[in-house]
C-alpha cells in the first residue's frame, strides 16, 4: 500500500504542523509490511512573505521526501506546487493524505483524488483568525477548501475545538476522526543535559518555545517579567525559537525595560537541548493568541514542568487549568500565574506530576500513530474494493 502525503512545508521547516507531519509519517512508515509512505512537499522555510529553506538543509532528506518547485499566486498568500498533479500519478498511490486548510496541496490531492476514485484523507489544521477573516479567504471557504472538504473520506481533527469550529463553518465532512498531535512520553522523562548553565542563565527560569513571530504573545511575556521581576529578581527569561521578523523589536522592550541581563534570546535548539530547556525550566509560558494545538504544551508536561497559558482555541483541551498548569486571560492573570509558579513549590510539583500523568493518558505518540495507521488500513481496504468493482465493471 502506498500513501502519498502532500503538504506545503516540510521540516527541516519551522512549526508544529510541520513536526505532527513528520511524525505521522515516520511513525507510519514500514516497508516491511508493505506500507510505503511517501511526501510531496516544497523547499518553502515561510509561505508569507515566501523564503527557502538553506540547500544544506535538505541533503540529509530522506528518499521518500520529494520537493517540488513553488509558483507564487497573484495578490494571496497561496504558493503552488508545481505539477503536483503529475507526481501523485507518478507515485500511484492507493491512499492520498492532504495537509492543511488554504493550502494547495491539499486541494490538489483531493481533486486528484476524487478524479482516480482514491481515498483522501484530510488533515485541514483549521481556523478563522487573522487574514481568514479578509474577503479572498472568505471567498475559498466557500468553493475550493468547500470541495476540498466535501472530497474527504476522513477528516482528521486534532482537537475537539478543530472540529466545533469546522461544524460551526458548515462544511460537508462524512467523518471525523480526532487524532491529536502524540508525543513519546519517554524521551522527555529521560534527563537531559541542562542548557542553561553554559550560557551563564541561572535562576528561576521562565522558558518560553515560540517562532518569534506577530501573535504568539511574547511582547506580553516581556512585559509580565518586567513586573515580577521587581519582586522576582532572580527571575530570567529564556526564549527559544527562530526569528520570523520579530526579534529586533522583542530586544529593544527588553532593554527599554532594564531587562538586557534576564532575557535571553536562544535561537533554534537542538532536539536534546529543547529537552533539557523543558527539564531545567522552572515553567514554560505561552501567550500564544491562538493553538490550533500546541505541541510545545505537551512536551513541556512531559518533561515535568508545569505551563502558564493563554486560555485561548484548543489550549484547555491539552492544559488542564489549575491542574497542569495556570491558564490566563488578560495581562493580570499572565503576571498573578508567573508569580505563582516561580514561588508555589509545592503547586509547582502537583501541576507536574499531574502534567505527566495527562499526557501520557491522552496523547502519547503510540496511541496517535496507531490511528492513523488503522485508518490507512481502511482506506487501503477500500481502495482494494474499488479497483474490484471497476474490474468487475
Amino acid at each position: 500500500m502506498r500513501i502519498i502525503h502532500t503538504c506545503l512545508r516540510y521540516p527541516p521547516a519551522t512549526g508544529g504542523v510541520e513536526t505532527y507531519v513528520r511524525d505521522i509519517v515516520e511513525g507510519t512508515r514500514d516497508i516491511s509490511v508493505g506500507r510505503d509512505i511517501r511526501v510531496l512537499t516544497s523547499k518553502l522555510r515561510t509561505h508569507g512573505p515566501i523564503s527557502l529553506l538553506n540547500p544544506e538543509l535538505l541533503l540529509d532528506d530522506p528518499m521518500y521526501v520529494q520537493r517540488l518547485h513553488h509558483a507564487s499566486t497573484p495578490f494571496i498568500s497561496y504558493p503552488r506546487l508545481q505539477a503536483l498533479s503529475y507526481y501523485l500519478g507518478h507515485h500511484a498511490p492507493d491512499v492520498v493524505h492532504g495537509h492543511g486548510f488554504w493550502y494547495q496541496p491539499a486541494d490538489v490531492a483531493a481533486r486528484y483524488a476524487n478524479k482516480n476514485r482514491l481515498p483522501f484523507i484530510f488533515h485541514p489544521y483549521y481556523y478563522e483568525h487573522g487574514v481568514r477573516r479578509k474577503a479572498i479567504w472568505q471567498l475559498y471557504r466557500r468553493t475550493i477548501g468547500r470541495r476540498t472538504f466535501a472530497a474527504a473520506d476522513v477528516v482528521v481533527v486534532i482537537s475537539p475545538f478543530e472540529q466545533k469550529l469546522i461544524e460551526q463553518a458548515g462544511f460537508p465532512v462524512k467523518r471525523f476522526e480526532l487524532v491529536p498531535p502524540g508525543i513519546d512520553v519517554a524521551v522527555f522523562a529521560k534527563p537531559a543535559a541542562d542548557p542553561f548553565r553554559p550560557r551563564n542563565i541561572t535562576g528561576k527560569i521562565v522558558l518560553a518555545v515560540s517562532r518569534l513571530a506577530p501573535g504568539k504573545g511574547l511582547s506580553e511575556l516581556i512585559s509580565a517579567i518586567a513586573e515580577i521581576a521587581k519582586q522576582q529578581p532572580q527571575v530570567q527569561l529564556a526564549v527559544v525559537g527562530e526569528d520570523f521578523g520579530v526579534k529586533g523589536k522583542l530586544e529593544q522592550q527588553a532593554q527599554a525595560l532594564g531587562l538586557g541581563d534576564r532575557v535571553h534570546f536562544l535561537g533554534k535548539l537542538s532536539r536534546i537541548e529543547l529537552i533539557g530547556a523543558y527539564q531545567h525550566a522552572s515553567l514554560l509560558v505561552h501567550p500564544s493568541h491562538y493553538e490550533a494545538f500546541g505541541i510545545v504544551l505537551t512536551e513541556s508536561l512531559a518533561a515535568g514542568t508545569p505551563v502558564v497559558a493563554r486560555n485561548t482555541a484548543a489550549i484547555p483541551y491539552v492544559v488542564p487549568d489549575q491542574q497542569a498548569g495556570v491558564l490566563f486571560n488578560n495581562q493580570a492573570e499572565l503576571v498573578r500565574g508567573i508569580k505563582l509558579l516561580v514561588t508555589d513549590a509545592n503547586k509547582c510539583k502537583a501541576f507536574a506530576e499531574h502534567g505527566r500523568q495527562y499526557v501520557a493518558s491522552r496523547f502519547d505518540s503510540e496511541r496517535s500513530l496507531k490511528k492513523i495507521t488503522d485508518l490507512y488500513c481502511e482506506m487501503g481496504s477500500l481502495t482494494s474494493h474499488i479497483s474490484r468493482s471497476v474490474e468487475a465493471n
